[in-house]
């Protein structure tokens, strides 16, 4: 039986069609393999592991997950990095506590090790050997809470921040901030290393009693400095008084956070 020409030409496209899709499924498939798949899918950055490992698979999108997360936190906070294990996976508990760790890591230096806790909780889900990489963390954060005779040390990035007790400008002599400024004055005596000190208060009061207020405290901090070995020329301080607040001045854990001096350290 002899086909017409029309039903030939249409068989013929047909057939050129199909190949046309299947030469470009088949470079797709050689050539980007899973790389073009993985592309394909999109995460918020959290960090995501595979089965026994104990850091994180790369993730461009970490950078605003990390923000996102630091900025859960207020000043002060402790964050809780709660590792996940599963049956099977190689020195369970020891993993998670790794895998937390790499993560609060990963976190440094705008979130100091100091303020934050590590721990490790057994979970059932479905990462295998051969699956895709799981979140396997939970971040939980703690309110520092400090009663009105407290004063406290935060770190962060570069900045050092002392809490000071209602209406004072001196720490009380409290040990441990002593002990805190006595080595960081060591760690810095020898280098070029300036210090921007800037005191800060609560809402109580006027405008001028608080820039004074705050300026006096600035400059009991910058005594201290001095009498570790660190040069006055070294030293700049001054006072927003109770501008700029961290906190709520409504209630009284927000003005315990405003009432402050920032050392700023300028390596």
């Amino acid at each position: 039986m002899k086909l017409p020409l029309w039903l030939i030409a249409l068989l013929f496209l047909g057939y050129c069609v199909w190949c046309a899709n299947f030469w470009n499924n088949y470079q797709i498939r050689n050539c980007c393999g899973e790389t073009t798949a993985a592309a394909a899918k999109q995460t918020d950055g959290t960090p995501l592991f595979r089965w026994n490992a104990d850091k994180p698979v790369p993730d461009d999108q970490f950078g605003a997950w990390k923000k996102a997360m630091l900025a859960k936190g207020g000043q002060g906070d402790t964050l809780t990095i709660t590792g996940f294990y599963r049956t099977g996976e190689t020195n369970g508990e020891q993993l998670a506590l790794a895998r937390a760790a790499a993560i609060r890591d990963m976190l440094a230096p705008e979130l100091p090790a100091n303020r934050t806790r590590l721990a490790a909780k057994m979970v059932s889900d479905s990462l295998t050997e051969t699956s895709d990489p799981m979140a396997s963390a939970s971040f939980s954060w703690s309110k520092m809470v400090l009663k009105n005779e407290d004063s406290a040390i935060i770190e962060s990035d570069q900045d050092v921040i002392l809490l000071f007790p209602f209406n004072s400008t001196e720490k009380d002599h409290d040990p441990k901030v002593d002990a805190y400024l006595k080595e960081l004055c060591v760690k810095h005596k020898t280098l070029n290393t300036t210090f921007n000190v800037v005191g800060y208060t609560d809402d109580v009061g006027t405008d001028e009693e608080n820039k004074a207020l705050g300026l006096a405290r600035a400059k009991s901090v910058a005594a201290i400095l001095r009498s570790n070995g660190i040069a006055a020329n070294r030293i700049a301080t001054s006072s927003q008084g109770e501008a700029n607040p961290v906190a709520d001045n409504k209630t009284e854990e927000g003005r315990r956070q405003n009432r402050r001096v920032v050392i700023t350290v300028n390596r």
